[in-house]
């Protein structure tokens, strides 16, 4: 049971179920509407990323090991007894050979893009390429990965097609991919004083201030990109402020816990200097 128990938690399902499978559903959404193809779209990349997680803990296993925050949080059973390395590889294989044939037997086209967001996973934590530990390439790497890729990925599955680079489809997987950039960017800043003392990251080798404004202008492009879309391809009026309002509030929202601690030290340095008291 414990063992089971572990396998469970190699999956890190709390870390990604309330934010990626939201970029191969909104491809589905576009391609198809509110449909069933939405359901195969979501439960395929539950599986693939799934599987970025658990190749992430195989290939991290190490570090992990040395970062205080995740054995804290035992975020990686691979650091203690419950797993095994040759069960985690299955465990692999499995959530890459699931969607694989499921895709395959959808479209070719949704196939090549989920075998696509699978080698993407795999070189992002795999040695000998790992790009997670080379400058740029990691934060590149993450966004298509997460973003751009399962997008395309969702939209093909769903019967959209995929002849004009230029078109809307496109256009979208391009801000998925800055969305999954910033994601990235913001876990690499929360954990850039462990990352220091363990592993190599863009933010380690920036610096914490250089990495908050890679962050914004990250945030900035990607505003950009949207103002873009919505005057080319004239996107609703509903659609552009939600999103909109998405980008302006998530990467305040994934900071939030960072700058609550900024708010509490400028707070705590007032009030020592000024005797200043709020009753």
């Amino acid at each position: 049971m414990d063992r089971l128990q572990g396998y469970r938690k190699m999956l890190r399902t709390g870390d990604w179920i309330k934010f990626y499978p939201l970029f191969p559903l909104a491809g589905a959404a576009l391609a198809a509407g509110i449909s069933t193809d939405l359901i195969t779209a979501f439960a395929l990349f539950c599986c693939v990323t799934a599987y970025g997680f658990v190749i992430n803990n195989l290939y991290d296993v190490e570090i992990d090991r040395q970062h205080t925050g995740k054995n804290t949080h035992g975020k990686n059973p691979l650091t203690g007894s419950d797993v095994t390395i040759r069960g985690t590889k299955v465990l692999c294989a499995v959530l890459a050979g699931i969607p694989l044939l499921a895709s395959l037997a959808i479209s070719t086209a949704g196939f090549v893009l989920t075998l696509l967001c699978l080698l993407a996973l795999t070189a992002y934590s795999a040695r000998p390429v790992r790009l997670k530990d080379r400058f740029a390439a990691d934060i590149l790497c993450h966004g298509f990965m997460f973003g751009g890729l399962p997008f395309l990925a969702g939209y093909a599955l769903a019967g959209g097609g995929l002849f004009d680079p230029f078109s809307l489809a496109f256009a979208y997987a391009a801000l998925c991919t800055f969305i999954g950039c910033e994601a990235l960017i913001i876990h690499e800043i929360l954990d850039y004083h462990e990352d220091r003392e363990t592993t190599y990251t863009t933010v380690v080798g920036i610096g914490l201030r250089n990495g908050i404004v890679l962050l914004i202008l990250t945030a900035l492009l990607a505003i950009a990109m949207l103002e873009t879309m919505a005057w080319w391809f004239g996107i609703g009026t509903t659609i552009h402020a939600l999103a909109l309002a998405f980008l302006l509030v998530y990467p305040v929202y994934g900071c939030r816990e960072m700058l609550m601690k900024e708010v509490e030290r400028w707070y705590g340095w007032f009030t020592n200097d000024y005797g200043f008291r709020v009753r």
